[in-house]
């Protein structure tokens, strides 16, 4: 994934701001994206699940490489600096990379809470192990290195949990799902291909239709 870490360092360099987003990402409605720049962060990050484990075990959240979106800013450059530093000998896991960066280096003064793992902070209430106690809320914040500017959107809006639907379908605020591991009495039996171009039917019917 590190060309896709170089193509997005490139394009900001250009001054271009940029939706950096999975294929399989399903959107739900329009957004446009000027209002994330009229809303005045640099870099914008959506929850990811638990990987990779060992930062998830360290701090209780992580974020996803997989949707983000990024303002063409000094202090925006300053972090995907950081980020391609991070990615030695031209190759790396561009998840890992992001949240070794964003948890080791950046050191995030957030707004209003000391940290978003806190004791009163809203969570995932599933039995289900991987989405058990997932944080839900949105968090803002600086780095006190690049001076950029950090929103983390709230898992309802950018969502993603395993499995979960439909008991676990966002609200109408949503903007796009990240579904993985459904089942197959959903998607119906197949390979990871077949299961991931089901699952997009399977979001329409079941998280959209259904609000």
């Amino acid at each position: 994934m590190s060309a896709r870490l170089h193509l997005t360092i490139d394009i900001l360099r250009n001054g271009t701001h940029i939706l950096v987003t999975d294929i399989d990402n399903i959107f739900s409605r329009h957004v446009p994206l000027y209002g994330f720049l009229e809303e005045g962060y640099d870099v914008y990050h959506a929850y990811e699940m638990r990987y990779p484990t060992s930062i998830y075990a360290q701090s209780g959240y992580v974020i996803c490489s997989g949707h983000q979106f990024l303002r063409s800013s000094p202090a925006t450059l300053r972090f995907m600096e950081l980020v391609i530093k991070r990615c030695r000998w031209g190759k790396c896991d561009d998840q890992v990379t992001y949240n070794r960066v964003f948890f080791y280096d950046l050191k995030i003064i957030w707004d209003n809470v000391d940290d978003p793992n806190h004791p009163g902070a809203l969570r995932v209430n599933t039995t289900h192990p991987e989405n058990s106690n997932l944080l839900v809320e949105s968090v803002t914040g600086r780095s006190s290195v690049t001076n950029h500017t950090i929103k983390i959107w709230d898992r309802d809006f950018a969502w993603r949990l395993a499995g979960a639907i439909p008991e676990h379908c966002p609200s109408e605020n949503n903007w796009l799902g990240m579904p993985t591991k459904l089942e197959d009495s959903l998607t119906g039996a197949g390979n990871k291909i077949f299961k991931k171009i089901a699952a997009f039917e399977v979001w329409d019917m079941s998280c959209r239709v259904k609000r």
